[in-house]
């Protein structure tokens, strides 16, 4: 008994499902065939393209020619999708939509033209369909129409809003076309005349520009304008296209170049008005190490010709120049003088090297390398020669002058006003002990005076001595007498000199010899010492 019902359960769900299932098929086909006789009556279909992702799989052949032409510069599925959103704005976004396999987008201008969208999986198939007329007149023309027409106008608005002046003439000057950009200039450019309206410009902005040949290759050039409120010119460079009997004109404000050239212009003359002026020799070699700059001051010194300098040698070559003209130290031997010159770059990198040069010739300079920015390195050659002359002369009189004070029988010793030791002879030093020259911590008057009272008997000459040294103004000669320490007279002169300085003299008095006198009177000490 419960199999039996069972059994009819099953059955009739079976049959439940059967008839479910004819009854769908039925609708299905009605609707298959209503929309088949309506398409058959109704539309016709158009361009058809089919994608496996973003690859093409097939297409018909007025759906290859709607996308061609922008094949060369993008992909097939992006010239579709290009192409039908000029048609089909709503194309972009119903694409993205993944949950409706089947969408129909319709045209929103006319209504005669719609795109069914088909998902199968990772295909895509894009199908134009429409009107009988519509189709007849050419969907592929009225999609390449309307995609002409949405980029026509985004050209039309980049041209008007750009600030790049724009323009066509023909070949005689004559204006044919310009974009706002240049309108507006030429409103600028008559801004002293009195019209409300603006006009179509009567002659063209540069007119120096129709003067040159043109061709299809893009010619740029340099041209200004002058304003009508202002002193100042308008710089712009100008690109020009030639395009059958026309010429197509891109004008870019040069203002900010020109000024920064015009800056850079007065700045080099200015520093080569200063490099002129100056008595260093100047040598810039940029980061190949050409000669990039010099001044007349180095033509001066090395006496290399300007023709030579002017080529832009190498380092390596104005110092073989320099060699072979004997400007420059000569080395023991050739490699080490090579060696030294590449130390020497490296140096002038670090910004550590200076050298003073004794020429064979006799003169004497310093050279100095600095590093300058992008690897540029500057040498300058300063000629020391006076300096040094001066110098070895001024250290002959010094040794000069020892030497005839050290041939001076006295002890003598010079002291500055503020009591320190300048020199002494060699006959103070045998006098006194010898004198360490310290030129970080000479000598001091102290020092001295506390040797001299060790070594003589007690006195306060040297408090005088101490305070005539320090005196300021004017001074007169100062002496003075003590016993040395092995009892002989010294004398101590102090004479003023100089800038303030003393010279103190030491020497000893003579001996003095008894002397016979014959007595002429009697006298009364030896007649009471005869009785």
């Amino acid at each position: 008994m419960m199999a039996s019902w069972v059994d009819f359960a099953l059955i009739m769900c079976a049959a439940t499902f059967g008839a479910g299932a004819i009854v769908c098929a039925a609708r299905w086909i009605d609707h298959r065939k209503d929309t088949q006789a309506a398409r058959s009556v109704d539309s016709v279909a158009g361009p058809v393209l089919l994608f496996e992702g973003e690859t093409l799989l097939d297409a018909t052949q007025d759906a290859l020619g709607m996308i061609s032409a922008h094949l060369d510069h993008m992909t097939e599925y992006d010239a579709a999708i290009h192409t039908l959103s000029a048609h089909f704005p709503d194309l972009p976004d119903a694409l993205s939509d993944t949950e409706n396999p089947v969408q129909r987008l319709g045209n929103g201008r006319d209504g005669n033209l719609w795109l069914d969208i088909e998902r199968m999986g990772t295909r895509l198939r894009l199908s134009v369909g429409g009107e009988e007329q519509a189709i007849g007149f050419g969907a592929r023309d009225l999609i390449e129409r309307d995609t002409r027409m949405a980029e026509l106008a985004t050209l039309r608005h980049l041209t008007q809003h750009t600030p790049q002046l724009i323009w066509q003439d023909d070949l005689t000057g004559k204006l044919l076309w310009a974009n706002q950009s240049y309108l507006t200039f030429c409103d600028k450019l008559r801004a002293t005349e009195q019209s409300e309206q603006p006009v179509w410009p009567k002659q063209s902005v540069f007119p120096d520009l129709h003067e040159a040949s043109f061709s299809a290759v893009p010619s740029t050039r340099r041209l200004s304008v002058p304003l009508a409120d202002q002193k100042a010119e308008q710089w712009f460079d100008i690109t020009s296209v030639r395009r059958d009997d026309t010429v197509v004109h891109f004008a870019n404000d040069a203002n900010a170049i020109v000024r920064a050239d015009q800056e850079r212009r007065n700045f080099v003359q200015t520093l080569t008005k200063t490099f002129a002026q100056l008595s260093i020799g100047l040598a810039i070699f940029d980061k190949r190490r050409q000669l990039a700059m010099f001044n007349p001051a180095l033509l001066d010194m090395t006496n290399l010709p300007f023709e030579f300098l002017s080529g832009r040698p190498t380092v390596d070559a104005v110092l073989d120049r320099l060699r072979e003209s004997r400007m420059l130290p000569e080395p023991k031997d050739y490699a080490s003088w090579r060696d030294q010159f590449v130390a020497l770059e490296q140096a002038a990198k670090d910004g550590s090297y200076s050298e003073v040069w004794n020429l064979p010739e006799g003169q004497t300079y310093r050279v100095t390398g600095r590093p300058h920015p992008d690897g540029a390195i500057a040498f300058l050659f300063e000629d020391i020669s006076a300096e040094i002359s001066l110098t070895r002369r001024f250290r002959a009189d010094i040794e000069t002058g020892q030497a005839v004070i050290d041939k001076l029988p006295e002890a003598i010793a010079v002291f500055s006003s503020a009591g320190t030791l300048v020199m002494a002879n060699e006959a103070y030093c045998d006098l006194w002990g010898p004198v360490e020259q310290d030129q970080v911590q000479p000598q001091q008057l102290q020092n001295a005076i506390q040797l001299w009272q060790e070594r003589c008997a007690p006195t306060p000459m040297w408090a005088d001595l101490r305070s005539f040294i320090h005196l300021l103004g004017t001074r007169k000669p100062w002496s003075a007498r003590t016993l040395f320490e092995d009892g002989r007279p010294l004398k101590c002169q102090a004479d003023p000199i100089v800038g303030g300085r003393t010279m103190v003299r030491f020497s000893f008095a003579p001996a003095v010899s008894p002397v016979a006198r014959k007595v002429k009177h009697a006298d009364p000490a030896l007649l009471a010492y005869k009785r």
